[in-house]
């Protein structure tokens, strides 16, 4: 059974760093898809409805961030006492192992919500013609079936998963340096960011592929799959450099999203 505190905590965690840093994924998204016409359409409104078009899915990133959040969490903390029951060395709750294991089966759990509102978020935050969410849902939904929200499940783990495992790696090690008792609001703050900038610097060209492939029916380029769409952007967008478009955004994302989604947590937790 779910620990009603624990619950709370990761909920207003979510809520409180999706809100703050969500035009910034929408600034990363559009950028990561190069999509020149919906650029174009941006320049042409006035500065209130371009405003407003960077809180496009806002609510279904709010609506799925708490089961996704609190899943993840949950299965991040049960596993990390599950493997240290088995009373082995190389599995106790202060081991990279333990670390890395309980990172990977918890990203793999919250792919369960996260997959399905990264597909209609990306789609909303990069159209040119706004349409409603329940619009597009209904439209995935007759087109491409309940497979359809799960576009990306597979290339989503393989983004989240090294970036879900290096940040709690990184995470818990930088956390063992101070004592409980000196591991301050400030001490999370930091240990979070630096966590979350190793974790989006490993994880930042596959996510440009699944983005890409996630919004495919915006453009028919990209819908041969996520190697077929990789082969693309190296042949006709740079080699190298077209992995890291917009990992500036990324990072601005990112670091603030994390830092102020585990600060928030562990200090709510701290209070109880």
């Amino acid at each position: 059974m779910i620990d009603s505190y624990f619950l709370f905590a990761s909920s207003v965690a979510a809520l409180i760093a999706r809100f703050v840093t969500y035009p910034i994924d929408t600034i990363k998204t559009r950028l990561q898809t190069s999509y020149k016409s919906l650029l174009e359409n941006i320049e042409s409104k006035n500065t209130y409805t371009s405003i407003i078009s960077l809180y496009h899915g806002l609510s279904v990133t709010l609506l799925f961030s708490v089961p996704a959040l609190t899943l993840y969490l949950t299965t991040y903390s049960s596993s990390k006492e599950f493997l240290d029951s088995y009373k082995t060395p190389i599995l106790a709750q202060d081991v990279l192992l333990n670390h890395a294991i309980s990172g990977l089966l918890a990203e793999a759990a919250a792919g369960l919500f996260f997959t399905p509102m990264e597909v209609i978020k990306s789609q909303l935050q990069i159209q040119v013609v706004h349409q409603s969410t329940l619009s597009l849902v209904k439209r995935i939904a007759e087109e491409e079936g309940i497979f359809g929200f799960y576009r990306g499940y597979w290339i989503t783990l393989a983004v989240f998963v090294p970036h879900s495992v290096t940040y709690f790696v990184v995470y818990e090690q930088l956390k063992s340096f101070w004592s409980e008792e000196s591991q301050t609001f400030f001490v999370f703050l930091l240990c979070a960011a630096i966590a979350s900038a190793a974790g989006i610097l490993i994880s930042t060209p596959l996510d440009i592929v699944k983005t890409r492939w996630q919004v495919s029916n915006q453009a028919e380029d990209y819908k041969g799959g996520p190697v077929s769409i990789a082969i693309r952007m190296w042949k006709y967008e740079g080699g190298v450099m077209a992995f890291t478009s917009g990992m500036w955004a990324r990072v601005m994302w990112g670091i603030p999203l994390t830092t102020i989604n585990m600060a928030i947590f562990e200090w709510l937790l701290s209070l109880r």
